[in-house]
């Protein structure tokens, strides 16, 4: 016996009909804010860090040029300010820093040291004129002082953002030379 010819509300029915697959695509416009958000941030990180990497090449190549200079050297004090001018010439305009001398350099390099430090380096910066020049302990001071501040990733700041009213990191004159 037929369940069909039984039942004739049976064949009323038709076949189930499954429903279309659904497709990933299009995504929903969430999806694609939330997609470009994220690219953005992508792009936006790798062109900071480029930039970043881009801005202290000279630091590093300045670091790499320190590391071939001899403490014992007798022109060591003058070859360490030498670095560290070529270094600052590479972040700012020659005119700014090519005839900078004195007070204003040592306050200047300062900034990028401890207090202490900073008045150190000047004072044994400025033996460089001096006959007797540098000691090895005080060669072995201005290295450590040059390191640190070769070291220090922070950005350098420009002389016209430099505050005026620093407080001198010594009162000896730049042109007391023994001979």
């Amino acid at each position: 016996m037929n369940t069909a010819q039984t039942n004739p509300a049976l064949m009323q029915l038709e076949d189930i009909v499954l429903p279309e697959k659904i497709s990933q695509f299009p995504i929903a416009p969430g999806f694609w804010i939330l997609a470009l958000f994220i690219i953005a941030i992508i792009i936006f990180a790798v062109v900071k860090i480029k930039q970043h990497r881009r801005y202290h090449l000279p630091r590093k190549a300045a670091l790499a040029d320190f590391e071939q200079l001899e403490p014992a050297n007798s022109q060591y004090a003058s070859d360490i300010n030498t670095l560290l001018k070529r270094t600052a010439m590479s972040y700012f305009p020659r005119e700014d820093f090519a005839k900078l001398d004195g007070e204003r350099w040592y306050q200047w390099l300062g900034l990028r040291l401890s207090e202490q430090d900073a008045i150190n380096m000047g004072q044994l910066l400025k033996k460089r004129y001096q006959k007797d020049g540098l000691t090895l302990t005080e060669s072995t001071q201005l290295h450590t002082f040059t390191e640190q501040w070769l070291n220090k990733r922070s950005r350098f700041i420009a002389l016209s953002d430099m505050p005026e009213n620093i407080t001198p990191t010594s009162h000896q004159s730049e042109a007391s030379c023994s001979q």
